[in-house]
């Protein structure tokens, strides 16, 4: 008897503990996927233009998300599809690369490789779409930020000349100056608008001779500059002229305050959180292959301006930024292979 009773204690025992693990073990809730993404930039944060606001969305995505991150900057041509690929081969979730010289790496070499990683392209093309595994900012991102540039710098020249100088002359960059191009014509079509290709981004130097050049011998009175590191040039030459310029991308007042009128500003972060939201809802399909077409810009503080510009022209820009969202203003999305030759 004492036996079997001794069995018995055993036996309970062994189901109390094995009842006790299986409810352990059903009611555990496994660890949060920790997500990894990757940015690649083809400056640093010292241009405060592309690159800065890429890795400002970078470090949005880690600290509102806690997702890791790592940052490669100042990614030269030749280097796009390996450090890509790196990334994609050590498991990373997605892949940002924020500049329009990454556009052919990430749209037709590395994804194709890695169909369980994303892409990110910013920004990207009209046409054709990306793979699947690749979502694009589409080219309009900063349309409406240049044509309220051009209403406003219309109605601040003092000598009816403009001008606006790019670091390449990409699809986006070419919508973008036609854009300026228009909002400067619906206030005045007598003032004469240059537009500028430097052929790179990272040369101060020729930033300066360009808008020194404008000045001296166009008379521009305000540069709009997108070139990033070579827009530091066009920055110093205002500063030495005494001639207005708007920053791009991200507010770059802070360089040159007493010449800098305002920013066109891209709320990068923005359209970086929506993919990474995207992904953790499982949501991806719904934009991938895709680029979406979303409008990142509006324009900055006038800062040392702010009573210098009228509160006609800013009643003026409040009303063409609502006409557009009305759909009662058109921005145009027009595309060519190279600048326009100078007006007559």
């Amino acid at each position: 008897m004492k036996t079997i009773w001794l069995a018995s204690i055993i036996l309970i025992a062994v189901i109390v503990i094995a009842g006790v693990g299986f409810i352990y073990i059903t009611t555990t809730t496994p660890p949060a996927k920790k997500y990894k993404m990757a940015l690649m930039v083809g400056g640093d944060e010292t241009d405060l233009g592309f690159s800065y606001m890429a890795i400002q969305g970078a470090y949005n995505i880690r600290d509102t998300y806690d997702w890791d991150i790592d940052i490669s900057r100042l990614v030269s041509f030749a280097d796009q599809a390996r450090v890509a690929s790196d990334y994609a081969a050590r498991g990373y979730d997605v892949v940002f690369a924020v500049g329009g010289q990454f556009i052919q790496t990430i749209y037709f070499q590395v994804p194709q490789q890695y169909n369980n990683t994303y892409f990110v392209q910013i920004p990207g093309l009209a046409a054709p779409a990306p793979p699947a595994n690749v979502v694009a900012l589409g080219p309009a991102f900063q349309i409406v930020g240049h044509y309220l540039a051009g209403v406003l710098s219309a109605e601040m020249t003092q000598t009816n000349a403009v001008a606006w100088v790019a670091g390449a002359w990409y699809p986006y960059i070419s919508m973008e100056f036609w854009a300026f191009k228009a909002g400067v014509e619906s206030v005045n079509p007598n003032v004469k608008v240059y537009a500028r290709d430097a052929g790179t981004w990272g040369d101060a130097s020729a930033g300066y001779l360009i808008a020194k050049t404008l000045i001296e011998t166009k008379n521009v009175d305000i540069i709009v500059q997108v070139a990033d590191l070579t827009g530091r040039g066009i920055f110093a030459a205002c500063q030495a002229y005494g001639k207005k310029i708007i920053g791009t991308v991200a507010d770059q007042a802070a360089i040159a305050p007493n010449v800098t009128l305002t920013s066109i500003m891209m709320d990068t972060p923005k359209f970086m959180e929506m993919v990474v939201q995207r992904i953790e809802n499982g949501t991806w399909t719904a934009i991938g292959g895709t680029a979406v077409d979303m409008d990142l810009s509006y324009l900055a503080p006038f800062h040392q301006f702010e009573n210098v510009v009228s509160q006609a022209v800013k009643d003026l820009l409040a009303t063409t930024e609502e006409d557009i969202k009305a759909g009662d203003i058109v921005v145009p999305r027009t595309v060519t292979a190279t600048p326009p030759a100078d007006p007559t």
